[in-house]
């Protein structure tokens, strides 16, 4: 039986053969981003120097306000030659003396978002095994 009421307005203006008044949507504002330590982005990881995914464990993390964010804590080898991408500023005396022939191993999280999309570009080179969903 409620869902069948109408406001006042809107009975009126029907019974004129106006249509009804619209409705204005909540504009909800995106909750706030938490700090996160060793985020990856897919951006920052360079394809063609990936070589496999060691693991991939489901982790989520809370903001402040108590909201979920969904995504991955992976650990990736990448290539001896991969170069990735820093933050601006001086590089580091570590930096650049950095020249192995080890293959670089690369911890973090990354959101749910970034490792599907790290899994459909390199989908010949994971095991789905490693993958902890």
């Amino acid at each position: 039986m409620q869902q069948e009421a109408m406001a006042k307005t809107d009975w009126e203006r029907r019974d004129a053969g106006l249509p009804p008044i619209k409705v204005k949507k909540i504009k909800r504002p995106d909750p706030e981003k938490p700090v996160i330590e060793n985020e990856i982005k897919f951006d920052d990881i360079p394809v063609n120097d990936f070589m496999e995914l060691e693991y991939a464990r489901r982790k989520t993390i809370k903001n402040a306000e108590g909201v979920r964010f969904l995504g991955f804590e992976v650990s990736m080898i990448l290539t001896p030659s991969a170069q990735l991408k820093r933050k601006p500023g001086r590089p580091s005396k570590e930096e650049k003396e950095e020249v192995s022939t080890e293959p670089k191993t690369l911890t973090g999280w990354m959101s749910e978002g970034d490792f599907l999309t790290l899994v459909r570009n390199c989908r010949k080179k994971i095991n789905p095994q490693v993958i902890n969903w």
